[in-house]
């Protein structure tokens, strides 16, 4: 985190004056300022209202009796978690809704607030005392990839030429002498540059335009995509949008399907009141202001006209589990069926449900399944995609792993789950763990619907390195809570060491790598596994979610 410790400290007591309800109006208006001046205040906000909003749940959940109703009746609006009812922070809010509704009595609700107060500035310094012990996002670290080159046409490259499919990572700069470019953001976005341009790349949701033109074709999934560059800072609405960036430092942006918001900069760099631009219009931001674009028209057909790109797509090979037999094992094609455990129980019934497609497994938190996957535990690429239905009442010792397999190494391997310990993150939340890493999400999934989660693993560079981690809720790219294992906090999730019966290569269905009786099962349904060879992309990824079925070359090249 880039804050100054001062307004680190200011934002700490800021927030926590917020949670107490015990903010003044100037108070309020101080973090309404810092919000809307620095990301990384904003993601500080979230991370200790979503820490605060777990903490109220979890707390609720160990109460052995329920509240008095007359209590419970007595509650205003002004008792409910306060990023409901902060007007300063209502953009925030929202994305923080369905994380932050809880209620709770006055003395947990007390104790709740005290423990965030702690947490929040634990995990405000944490960064700066320690990068290698946590960081939010899986961007932070440098040698991960953010984006991929997914198609080019006629590229003339300057210095060193990207390769078809290369990925591309955090600060790489791009540098396009001729040709037309298209990069595919981790978080589903497209920008297709056109020759000569320049794009640097801050992270999976953000680029720099530092000169040419660029066209952005931004999914529903990655709404919230920002290109930037001295003059201007657009965010996207869900939209379809140009960008000319001249080498004068004047930028001229298009909107071509949706809408946009820009924000204008000043010489100093900072951002001025936004506008949102509509379909089909356009405007030029510079130093001296903004102004009408010279040639509207005509520079909209030419961005409307569609480039035919050369695409890349390595094949993948999936395994497909679709769950849709009436009882008995699961099976799939070539041999990998999923047989039901523990052995000798009336597996018969009981065991399918109405599914998301057709119909799907159903486990109870005691049976499981396993299937032999040879090759599994090899330290290569592979992304896991499939529904889940957790049940809203689901108890918290019932997180068991939806799926888990071995990585190679005794004592290591990989679960993904969902979160059960406020301390780990958002309650409920997509959690998985590869050797010392656990990863955490933000969207809670307990809430007994069904939910599309895809989990893409790339291996590093480094041989004995913990794979990067890409966590999918729905389509959408989460971000992540990054922590190592060894620096938790008593009581918070684990990976135990025994492995006693799952060094195999094996799938696990519905239970943990630990065997005997340290391990955890999983309590739900699960629709419409797929595994694949790869890392598969977000196109790809969203042609599962909505279609059921991969996404083949030909209709890629289509698009």
């Amino acid at each position: 985190m880039s804050l100054p410790d001062d307004e680190l400290l200011e934002l700490n007591a800021l927030c926590n004056a917020l949670i107490d309800g015990a903010s003044t109006e100037a108070e309020r208006a101080r973090l309404e300022k810092m919000l809307a001046a620095a990301d990384d205040a904003r993601r500080f906000y979230v991370r200790a209202m979503t820490l605060s909003a777990s903490l109220f749940d979890y707390a609720g959940e160990m109460q052995a009796d329920a509240p008095d109703g007359a209590q419970a009746s007595s509650l205003r609006e002004s008792d409910r978690h306060p990023c409901l009812s902060s007007p300063a922070v209502s953009a925030v809010r929202d994305a923080l809704r369905t994380s932050a509704a809880w209620k709770a009595a006055p003395r947990i609700a007390a104790l709740a607030a005290a423990a965030c107060v702690v947490l929040a500035l634990w995990f405000g310094f944490a960064a700066k005392r320690d990068a290698a012990t946590e960081i939010a996002g899986t961007e932070q670290e440098s040698d991960d990839s953010v984006a991929r080159l997914s198609g080019a046409k006629d590229c003339r490259w300057t210095g060193a030429a990207l390769s078809p499919g290369a990925e591309l990572r955090r600060g790489q700069r791009i540098e396009l002498a001729s040709g037309f470019a298209e990069i595919t953001f981790d978080c589903g976005a497209q920008v297709t540059l056109e020759g000569p341009a320049s794009l640097d790349l801050s992270s999976a949701w953000d680029a720099v335009l530092r000169r040419g033109t660029l066209k952005a074709n931004v999914p529903h999934e990655a709404i919230g995509f920002r290109i930037s560059n001295p003059s201007v800072e657009v965010t996207d609405l869900g939209t379809e949008f140009s960008m000319v960036a001249d080498d004068a430092g004047a930028t001229e942006v298009f909107v071509l399907k949706g809408a946009v918001e820009a924000a204008p900069r000043d010489a100093a760099g900072n951002a001025g009141d936004a506008v949102v631009l509509h379909e089909t219009q356009s405007r030029r931001f510079a130093q001296a202001g903004g102004t009408d674009v010279r040639d509207r028209e005509v520079k909209l057909a030419r961005f409307m006209r569609k480039v035919a790109l050369d695409r890349f797509t390595r094949p993948a090979n999936y395994v497909h589990w679709t769950f849709d037999e009436e009882a008995g094992p699961a099976l799939a094609p070539d041999g990998f069926t999923a047989q039901l455990e523990p052995a000798g129980e009336a597996l018969s019934a009981g065991t399918r449900t109405e599914g998301r497609w057709q119909r799907a497994l159903q486990l109870d938190g005691k049976i499981f399944a396993k299937a032999p996957f040879p090759g599994i535990s090899k330290r290569t690429a592979r992304t896991v995609a499939f529904w889940v239905n957790v049940p809203a009442d689901a108890p918290l010792p019932e997180a068991g792993a939806m799926l888990a397999w071995p990585l190679g190494n005794a004592g290591r391997g990989l679960q993904i789950g969902w979160n059960r310990n406020p301390l780990d993150g958002t309650l409920g939340a997509l959690r998985t763990s590869a050797a010392r890493n656990s990863l955490t999400g933000t969207t809670p999934l307990r809430d007994g619907r069904w939910h599309h989660l895809a989990v893409v693993f790339s291996p590093k560079q480094k041989a004995d390195a913990a794979p990067q981690i890409r966590q999918y809720v729905d389509g959408r790219l989460e971000v992540l809570l990054t922590r190592r294992a060894g620096k938790r906090a008593r009581g918070t999730q684990t990976e135990s060491a025994d492995l006693a019966g799952s060094a195999e290569d094996a799938l696990w269905i519905g239970r943990s790598l630990a065997g005997g009786e340290s391990a955890t099962h999983f309590r739900g349904a699960l629709d419409e596994l797929f595994v694949a060879d790869r890392a598969l992309t977000p196109p790809e990824i969203r042609h599962l979610m909505t279609q059921n079925k991969p996404l083949t070359p030909e209709i890629l090249a289509a698009q």
